[in-house]
């Protein structure tokens, strides 16, 4: 895979993505340090299994994530069970370090699970790790030069059940690691939120019916996305968002329309190169609300990775759906460095307003 050198154009480079087997044939053929965890999805193990059969792992670790308020913790444990049977009939026997949902990821143990070593290339499946986990190790593994390549792996499921995916969400909060302690550059991201529309949004709701002055609103639209159902989410979601964003006589509040933009739901690239137009090339700060699909939200993480003019702010769920997703239909690979290039680096291009 040829990848520009490092230089400022007009134009965003080249960030290849695609189906797993084909995207990772895009360069030459590496070991891997894959970095997962297992969960109640078939899908949480998909991407480990594929990379095992294809011979590219070197070492790999997986996490197993303890729900706060466990929705059936009997049941949990039997499908946990049978993935790991799967992973040892496959031949790739894993012991998954557990770790409670919010858990604090600033202890010593966190820090030695993201000291790379030198020349790391990193796989970090995210199918069903929580957005508080996989943003550590994303900013991690990002601003570390010891990771010399890595790959984000997403794979999608065949569909999802009715009804709610998580529940008992906590309190609208910055996720660990992506606050921001200037107060100059706090009140002007507050000033200015973009959302990835998706699932939950009762902390946001509040967040912005709370404002207290001028708030511009942009929403970001995941579509074209498959199952329907989540494209029928996502426009709940937004139509949440702007009766939040209602009139206030009595706090002398007038109403706001949200700006709606279409991007993708896998499309994690492009995703990044509207949340860049979002922000004059990412030097306006801006509130970052990621609760659509993982890719977009990725494309947040990426952002606020670099400069703490993005804080993220989140409302973690403390109970995830047993049967949260069905399946897998496909797994994408996403290359965010290669051969020590950071291919979604702010610095290194300009991009126009479309």
């Amino acid at each position: 895979m040829a990848v520009p050198r490092r230089a400022v154009t007009s134009q965003p480079p080249f960030r290849p993505w695609g189906e797993l087997a084909w995207a990772l044939g895009l360069s030459a053929p590496r070991r891997w340090h894959f970095f997962g965890c297992v969960a109640t999805e078939d899908r949480s193990i998909d991407a480990l299994l594929a990379l095992h059969h294809m011979e590219l792992i070197e070492s790999f670790e997986m996490l197993r994530i303890i729900d706060t308020k466990p929705a059936d913790s009997v049941a949990e444990e039997e499908r946990i069970r049978h993935n790991l049977a799967r992973c040892t009939a496959a031949g790739c026997s894993i012991q998954p370090t557990e770790s409670a949902l919010e858990a604090p990821l600033q202890n010593a143990a966190w820090k030695q699970r993201l000291d790379f070593p030198e020349g790391t290339c990193l796989c970090l499946d995210i199918s069903s790790l929580p957005k508080r986990f996989f943003f550590q190790v994303i900013k991690a593994a990002l601003v570390s030069p010891k990771v010399r390549d890595f790959v984000i792996l997403y794979s999608k499921p065949q569909s999802y059940p009715d009804g709610s995916l998580a529940g008992n969400p906590g309190d609208w909060t910055t996720i660990t690691g992506f606050g921001c302690e200037d107060p100059d550059l706090q009140s002007a991201a507050a000033s200015h939120v973009i959302v990835g529309a998706g699932f939950a949004v009762e902390g946001l709701q509040e967040h912005v019916g709370n404002r207290a002055g001028a708030i511009n609103v942009d929403v970001l639209i995941p579509f074209p996305a498959e199952p329907w159902r989540s494209v029928r989410r996502s426009w709940e979601s937004a139509h949440a968002i702007e009766e939040a964003l209602g009139a206030d006589p009595e706090k002398g509040l007038s109403e706001v329309k949200p700006s709606y933009h279409q991007v993708g739901a896998l499309d994690m690239s492009s995703a990044f190169d509207k949340l860049l137009n979002l922000t004059n090339n990412g030097t306006h700060p801006a509130t970052l609300a990621p609760l659509g699909p993982k890719p977009l939200s990725v494309a947040m993480c990426l952002l606020a990775s670099q400069n703490d003019r993005f804080p993220v702010y989140y409302a973690q769920p403390k109970t995830y759906a047993l049967n949260y997703s069905t399946g897998c239909e496909v797994t994408y690979a996403y290359w965010i460095k290669h051969q020590g290039v950071n291919l979604y680096s702010t610095a290194d291009f300009i991009l126009h307003p479309s």
